[in-house]
């Protein structure tokens, strides 16, 4: 997922010891986290297997490879019942909001779930327990093949600061790309639509500000990468996001120690 969904409550919470990229989530938002992952990506038969112990304890079985079943049974009225794996992620979500695991438990589920370093601890404040998660983005090496900015829908995507350094810039020809949309009673401030055409008021299926590179007929090139949305800049924010939404792009060899157990986020 990107930093947008990550930081959706508390977008202050951006750095531990000056870094920033760990983000901190209390464990509620931790947990809406997961449940995004799961309705962002669907099914995920291998990593429900893996976190159904974490989550059930002894109320789940794990089937053994040489049964017909291969997935997750669940301990319900007296007998262990067969959880289909597109029912098995809700299933997962609520026992995580009804019966809440420790804050280390919880920060090896989020391990799983987002494949990148995590960490129970207190916020910047020292205040407020919670899961530090750790983003990829420093060691991102993209490819330039045009994939995110040719299926992804960032439609949402736009944000205050977005408009703010455009207007700054005078770039009225971007603005003129923005549409303002109906935030909702429990918005803090305006919401945006992005990359609505002008004269149509429809939203290309391409990103208006995609471009061919000159040198490289399989390449492409943002054509406003000094000042594009937030939502551009931090895309895939982690290996996984990267890998469940067909990026080429690839992650320096020094990220391998991040599919280990927590680290501390000062390291």
């Amino acid at each position: 997922m990107t930093r947008k969904h990550f930081l959706k409550h508390h977008p202050e919470q951006t750095s531990a010891a000056g870094d920033p990229h760990w983000i901190f989530l209390t464990p509620a938002q931790a947990v809406d986290a997961v449940a995004l992952d799961f309705q962002t990506y669907g099914p995920q038969p291998d990593l429900f297997r893996g976190l159904a112990p974490l989550i059930l304890g002894t109320q789940c079985r794990i089937a053994s490879p040489d049964e017909t079943w291969s997935g997750v049974s669940v301990f319900r009225k007296n007998t262990f019942d067969r959880v289909e794996n597109h029912q098995l992620g809700f299933y997962l979500i609520h026992v995580l909001e009804t019966d809440p695991p420790n804050l280390n438990t919880l920060a090896d589920i989020c391990r799983q779930v987002f494949q990148t370093r995590t960490v129970a601890g207190y916020d910047r404040a020292g205040t407020i327990s919670g899961i530090w998660i750790r983003s990829q983005m420093d060691s991102f090496i993209c490819c330039q093949c045009g994939q995110c900015c040719r299926t992804l829908d960032y439609e949402t995507g736009c944000e205050e600061s977005d408009i703010r350094r455009w207007r700054n810039r005078g770039r009225t020809d971007i603005l003129a790309w923005v549409q303002q949309r109906n935030a909702g009673p429990s918005a803090s401030g305006p919401a945006y639509r992005i990359w609505v055409d002008p004269d149509t008021g429809e939203i290309p299926q391409t990103c208006p500000w995609l471009a061919p590179c000159p040198d490289h007929a399989d390449r492409f090139m943002c054509t406003i990468h000094e000042i594009k949305p937030e939502v551009c800049r931090e895309y895939p924010y982690t290996t996984k996001h990267a890998v469940m939404t067909g990026c080429s792009g690839r992650f320096a060899a020094r990220t391998n120690h991040l599919f280990t157990k927590n680290h501390d986020p000062e390291e």
